[in-house]
């Protein structure tokens, strides 16, 4: 982990997929990676698939001057999206956990000293979801956990978690406001310390299965229902997710896929890898999903990239010399409001912007769709 800063760094300069998020928490400086929308051939970069909300502190004076502080689990594929999860041998998985419908939160090492932490979502640490883990945590039910992320971060690992809520609905509804360790991640090497060593309630832990896997349980486990999938680790440490059809039909439909719009609005919600799993057997159908990833993701990443350097540049201005600033210079892009947004301390809303003014963006002329608007 020790060139995972640099690494990092000169991804995000290299390629509009990956980029950086400074925060501060009490005078305290971290940055925190991640990706916009990223194809296979993006997380093949160097780097690439430990720049997933991975966060270092920040210290100029120090040596290192950039310290990891907490780090969520590498980017892993659903079982045959790509070469990574091909072929795989199912004797060597070694459990399967249930795949929770969540969101993902990652303890933050406030220092190198002591258990002093916070919560963050994906890559923010003031998220709607993190404020709600973080006073989760602080019940005295969840007493047991918070103590085991303390002497933990104490130890130099990251807790990786997922809250699921009533009101934080993805696809699967939840009765309970919950959280749940997944896995405990070093800080020094990346390794993961089994959950048995955790001396914790199996109730804050994952479900876990010690079924044996095989072809025959991977097929009858895609026929469930009511559940959205499993996380299969394997001897060698890879990893791969198996989702239900029951979840992605419900996630997705397959009439998107001969539909320019909706397809472009799977993309830019990060879906259309689960939409692919459906048409494995139809290469027409996956190379148009593919042909509209990279036109979406490329228009995305470029715009999200505009909006966010002009932001950083000029979000010390008065507001109304900032949005000035931003009528003259962005209006090619026509980001206008999404630059504001960010002023006023809202979400970007870039993603809404591309899909509500689709047409404008010229998506519809590709040779591989006709269009049905």
């Amino acid at each position: 982990m020790d060139s995972l800063f640099s690494d990092l760094m000169k991804l995000c300069a290299s390629s509009e997929a990956f980029y950086y998020v400074d925060q501060n928490y009490n005078g305290i400086n971290f940055r925190v990676f991640s990706y916009r929308i990223a194809s296979y051939s993006d997380f093949l970069l160097p780097g690439a698939l430990e720049c997933r909300g991975h966060t270092f502190r920040l210290d100029p004076s120090s040596v290192p001057p950039a310290v990891l502080a907490s780090i969520p689990m590498e980017k892993f594929f659903n079982v045959g999206e790509n070469p990574m999860t091909m072929d795989l041998d199912w004797s060597k998985v070694v459990r399967a956990e249930d795949k929770r419908d969540g969101s993902l939160i990652s303890t933050v090492a406030l220092n190198s000293k002591d258990g002093d932490f916070i919560l963050k979502s994906k890559t923010s640490f003031t998220s709607q979801q993190a404020k709600d883990a973080s006073e989760l945590l602080r019940t005295p039910e969840y007493q047991p956990m918070f103590d085991t992320c303390r002497l933990m971060t104490e130890r130099r690992y990251t807790i990786n978690m997922e809250y699921t809520a009533p009101k934080n609905q993805i696809v699967l509804g939840y009765k309970e406001v919950e959280l749940r360790i997944l896995n405990v991640r070093s800080l020094d090497d990346g390794s993961y310390l089994p959950l048995s060593k955790l001396d914790i309630p199996s109730k804050f832990l994952v479900d876990t299965f010690t079924d044996e896997v095989s072809q025959a349980w991977i097929d009858e486990a895609r026929t469930k229902t009511g559940v959205e999938g499993w996380v299969l680790w394997f001897a060698d440490g890879k990893k791969a997710k198996l989702k239900t059809d029951w979840y992605s039909n419900l996630h997705l439909q397959k009439e998107q896929v001969s539909n320019p719009r909706r397809l472009f609005e799977s993309v830019l919600k990060e879906q259309s890898d689960d939409l692919k799993g459906l048409f494995m057997e139809d290469p027409e159908s996956v190379a148009r999903i593919e042909d509209m990833e990279m036109k979406a993701k490329t228009l995305y990443n470029h715009l999200h990239k505009v909006v966010d350097e002009f932001y950083q540049t000029n979000k010390n201005l008065s507001r109304k010399d900032y949005a000035i600033q931003a009528k003259q210079e962005l209006k090619t892009d026509n980001v206008f409001s999404q630059a504001m947004n960010l002023y006023l301390g809202k979400d970007m809303g870039l993603r809404e912007h591309l899909v509500r003014n689709f047409k404008s963006f010229g998506i519809v002329d590709t040779s591989s769709f006709v269009a049905t608007e």
